[in-house]
């Protein structure tokens, strides 16, 4: 490997080839550039990114792109860049020291290490030029030499914490018992009247950052709570909050109806940078529509709103139009189009008063919000006014709704005219965790929505997952024809989960994937050191304890623990309760909880029974009786629907 050029031409990453122009000799991770910084004595920069990063093609542009920051760094420093989605295991190492040095994280993330990989400083976006109090990057650049020359010997190991990341009792014996089955056990928990105050505790936890005006979570920009509606849905599901109810229900309906939602093609934008949920951050993750997709296809069942189904399907079409490479789903659309953010989304009211005729444009004005100054630098980001699929509860948005083949088709107009503009970016790099959830997304959809083919979908992208991630071991990222075949566990855990949910819907598939789910348990076993989570073994890094954080997707130690859960349920076998964690970090660990604590009905038949018969907190098992348990308490036959 020659060091002095820049290698990402020869990169597979959509990321890191998008710096392959950079004057900087930028190197992929590898033992081969650690050890040249090591001989040469160089200070390493690790900067960390995503192929729909804003803030890192910014970067790229300016001070990765500037002559003199790039002689010092190709003279002084070993310059690696990594993909983060790639390699999430050194993206949680190096944004876990970000934060606990500054107190904060975003990307691009930019961490200088000793030659021997001891970081000692971090930070996030820099500017060619000084910007406030911030000095240009040269300048950093210079500064951190000076730092290194006189303290670096100094520098110390950064260890993470792992006491978030053990893997607990109710998880340990899941992983050493499985295996066997004893349908003389009951299948379900018996916890005491304690979990109804926990849960009372989380809804109230929850609700004190609840926004009452516009809905969602805090006071500045709003991220979709993916973990959070899921839990709260499942306890309002449970009986056991109405508040609960209220604020998932609030929180769908502003998202559903303002600027995070793509009201055209379908599907959603990654955040808001506004309470209001007016203007997003226009990138599009794959990870985003799978947890939106299941928490309106659940609203659908609970709720009976029209729109939510409405939005559901927005989210089938839009995947299956735009996410969709071969037999599975790319991992994001860049937020820019030319370097200009969201500019194949908004539009001048004159360019809609062009494409529309008298009546589609009365319709349009009636549903969008639209002017001529706009909402998004002199143009418009379509919000609705009048919210999709508008119900019977709702008579005076009712009134003024028009007919909804009207707006149909002046969607398709405004769609058709948008996508001859030209159109971001897309990674299509497929993720294997974030496309089986995607697949159990797809099975809500079926389950809940009735969405028309959303289950032979999941059906079909199972048996690709499984054909081209699971081999010796399991790999992570499929770029091209190029397998990385890396093992984490959040794609573990994921795949099965998404197999087991799979099993529920069809005898004859849980029979075909009982071989990969029993290899999938034993790959989930060695993913462990010393009673802790990794969330990889690599060869060239060190093993990282596990990101505990369901945040913005559930972490790899929930989806490992949710998954042998649904597992030991499905076997009749005995099971240790989960603890309830931290209401806006844990939201999906805490369905875990819910479930082992007896929160669902466990139905039993000899061949799956319809999803529309039974509650949306159910799993179904086979078996030769037809019998369903909840709390504890076993019925001989199926209960009526509203059961619980």
């Amino acid at each position: 490997m020659v060091f002095t050029r820049n290698n990402l031409d020869r990169s597979l990453s959509p990321y890191l080839r998008q710096h392959a122009e950079n004057p900087v000799w930028w190197q992929e991770w590898s033992h081969e550039a650690l050890a040249f910084a090591r001989e040469y004595d160089r200070v390493v920069l690790v900067s960390v990114g995503y192929s729909t990063c804003h803030w890192c093609h910014v970067m790229a542009r300016e001070a990765f792109s500037d002559p003199e920051c790039a002689r010092l760094l190709n003279s002084h420093f070993v310059a690696i860049k990594v993909d983060r989605e790639q390699r999430p295991d050194i993206d949680h190492y190096m944004m876990s020291f970000l934060v606990a040095t500054t107190g904060s994280g975003g990307w691009p993330l930019n961490v200088f290490m000793t030659p021997d990989a001891r970081p000692f400083f971090a930070m996030t976006y820099a500017s060619t030029e000084p910007r406030l109090d911030m000095p240009g990057f040269s300048e950093i650049l210079s500064q951190i030499m000076n730092f290194y020359r006189e303290k670096g010997a100094d520098a110390r190991e950064f260890s993470l914490n792992v006491d978030h990341s053990r893997v607990d009792k109710a998880t340990r014996d899941l992983l050493e018992t499985h295996g066997g089955s004893d349908s003389s056990q009951p299948p379900v928990a018996m916890i005491g009247e304690s979990d109804e105050r926990e849960v009372e505790r989380l809804v109230t936890e929850l609700e004190r950052s609840f926004d009452t005006v516009h809905a969602g979570f805090g006071s500045a920009q709003k991220f979709p709570p993916h973990a959070s509606l899921l839990f709260l849905q499942h306890v309002h599901a449970a009986g056991l909050s109405e508040r609960a109810g209220r604020m998932a229900e609030d929180t769908l309906n502003a998202m559903m109806t303002r600027g995070l939602h793509d009201h055209l093609q379908g599907g959603f934008f990654r955040y808001t940078v506004d309470r209001e949920w007016t203007i997003p951050h226009f990138e599009k993750m794959l990870y985003d529509q799978a947890m939106l997709l299941w928490n309106y296809a659940i609203a659908t069942r609970l709720f009976g709103r029209a729109g939510y189904r409405e939005t559901a399907a927005g989210v089938f079409r839009a995947l299956e139009e735009t996410f969709r490479v071969g037999d599975g789903y790319a991992g994001a659309h860049d937020a820019d189009t030319q370097h200009r953010e969201g500019a194949t989304y908004v539009w001048k009211l004159d360019e809609i008063e062009g494409l529309l005729d008298e009546e589609e444009l009365d319709a349009a004005l009636r549903v969008f919000s639209l002017s001529r100054g706009g909402n998004f630098e002199s143009r418009n980001h379509l919000v609705r006014i009048i919210a999709p699929g508008v119900h019977e509860d709702r008579p005076q948005e009712a009134r003024r709704a028009p007919a909804p083949d009207l707006v149909e088709r002046v969607r398709r107009r405004l769609l058709a005219a948008r996508r001859e503009r030209e159109q971001p970016e897309r990674d299509d790099k497929i993720l294997l965790g974030w496309n089986a959830l995607t697949g159990c997304a797809l099975l809500a959809a079926h389950r809940y929505a009735g969405l028309d083919g959303a289950r032979e979908r999941a059906q079909e992208l199972a048996g690709f997952l499984v054909d081209r991630f699971v081999r010796d071991t399991v790999g992570h990222a499929l770029l091209g024809d190029e397998l990385q075949e890396q093992e984490f566990l959040r794609d573990v855990g994921a795949l099965l989960l998404f197999l087991a949910m799979l099993g529920e819907d069809d005898v004859d598939l849980d029979r075909r994937y009982a071989p990969e789910r029993a290899f999938l348990r034993e790959r989930l076993g060695r993913l462990q050191k010393d009673d802790v989570w990794m969330e990889s073994i690599p060869r060239d890094f060190p093993a990282v304890p596990a990101d505990p954080f369901d945040q913005p997707v559930p972490s790899g130690i929930s989806l490992a623990s949710h998954a042998l859960l649904l597992e030991q349920i499905r076997d009749h076998q005995q099971y240790q309760p989960h603890s309830f964690l931290d209401a806006h970090a844990r939201g999906f660990a805490n369905l875990s909880a819910l479930a082992s604590r007896g929160y669902v009905y466990v139905v039993e038949s000899p061949q799956p029974v319809p999803w529309d018969a039974i509650p949306v907190n159910s799993v179904q098992v086979h078996g030769d009786g037809r019998t369903s348990c909840y709390r504890g308490v076993c019925y001989l036959g199926l209960p009526p629907k509203k059961m619980g």
